[in-house]
C-alpha cells in the first residue's frame, strides 16, 4: 500500500499553481522583485486629489452666496463714532429689535408667523436715522424653523420697493451676523 499525501493538490489547482510558480521564477530571473509597483496608484491618487480640490472650491463658492459675519469683541470703534449694534432676536412668539442703547421694540407674531412687514418698516426707519450703518446681528432661538430665519434675513437685507422709491439703497443691512439668543428668552439681548 502506498501512503497518500493529503497536502497534494488535485484537479485544476495543481496546474494553476505550477503556472504561477513558473511565472514568478521567470520574473525573478529577469531581475524583477516581489514588490508592488505603486506608480500607477500614485497617479490615480494625484488625479483624485486634484478633483477633490476643484470640486470643494466650486461647492464652497455656491455656499457663499450670502456672506455671514460672526460677531467678535476685538473690533473696537472710536468713542465718537460708535456703531449702532442693531440686533434682531428671533423668539418662537415674537421678534425683539434692539440697539446699543438697549432700546427694545417687540413685534409679536401674527397668525401667519413673524410680522415681517412691521420688521421691514422698523428697519427702514432705523436706516433713515443711521444711513451709513450696514451691519445687523440676528440672534436665533433654537426652536425657530430655518425657513423663518431665511425670511427674517431677507427682510433685514433687502429694502422694500416703497422705501427704494424714496431713495434708500437696494440693501438695508447687507452684513448679517448670526448667533444664539441669550439664555433668558424673554430678556433683551
Amino acid at each position: 500500500m502506498t501512503a497518500v499525501d493529503l497536502t497534494e493538490d488535485t484537479g485544476e489547482e495543481a496546474p494553476r499553481k505550477a503556472r504561477r510558480s513558473r511565472r514568478l521564477a521567470r520574473h525573478l530571473k529577469r531581475g524583477g522583485s516581489e514588490e508592488l509597483n505603486i506608480v500607477s496608484m500614485i497617479d490615480v491618487f494625484a488625479v483624485l486629489v486634484f478633483f477633490l480640490l476643484v470640486s470643494s472650491s466650486i461647492t464652497a463658492a455656491k455656499l457663499n452666496v450670502l456672506s455671514l459675519n460672526l460677531p467678535s469683541n476685538d473690533a473696537a470703534a472710536p468713542p465718537d463714532k460708535q456703531p449702532l449694534q442693531l440686533s434682531v432676536s428671533l423668539l418662537p412668539d415674537a421678534l425683539l429689535i434692539s440697539d446699543r442703547n438697549g432700546a427694545v421694540r417687540r413685534l409679536d407674531n401674527t397668525p401667519a408667523g413673524y410680522n415681517l412687514q412691521a420688521l421691514s418698516e422698523t428697519l427702514v426707519e432705523t436706516k433713515k436715522a443711521a444711513p451709513t450703518e450696514n451691519t445687523i446681528t440676528l440672534l436665533i432661538s433654537p426652536d425657530v424653523p430655518y425657513e423663518d430665519v431665511v425670511k427674517v434675513m431677507d427682510a433685514a437685507r433687502l429694502t422694500p420697493a416703497e422705501a427704494r422709491n424714496l431713495g434708500l439703497p437696494r440693501e438695508l443691512y447687507p452684513l448679517i451676523s448670526i448667533g444664539d439668543t441669550p439664555v433668558s428668552a424673554g430678556a433683551a439681548p
